[in-house]
């Protein structure tokens, strides 16, 4: 199992501009995740439905600050995230 992913404040001074939390997207995006700014019971619930820092994936519903839960696309599975959460991960 990967160690503990939530980036210290210097490392994510370093990320790339394009970076988002997955909350910001619009629907029909596709990226990767690239941090899971949560707490370790969170990441362990993220990771056991199959997103990890570099999954790439698609958003089918949702994000742009929606209120309703999100839906992700990660190659057959579909995973659905409320709001909350959502702003806690990270994309580019």
């Amino acid at each position: 199992m990967p160690k503990n992913l939530v980036t210290s404040d210097l490392e994510r001074g370093f990320r790339s501009a394009k970076t988002t939390f997955l909350s910001q997207l619009p629907v029909g995006s596709q990226g990767t995740v690239i941090d899971l700014a949560t707490s370790p019971d969170l990441q362990g619930r993220l990771m056991g439905m199959g997103l990890f820092v570099g999954t790439r994936f698609q958003l089918l519903q949702g994000g742009e600050q929606s209120k309703w839960p999100l839906i992700l696309a990660i190659g057959e599975t579909r995973i659905a995230l409320g709001p909350g959460v959502a702003n806690m991960i990270v994309v580019e």
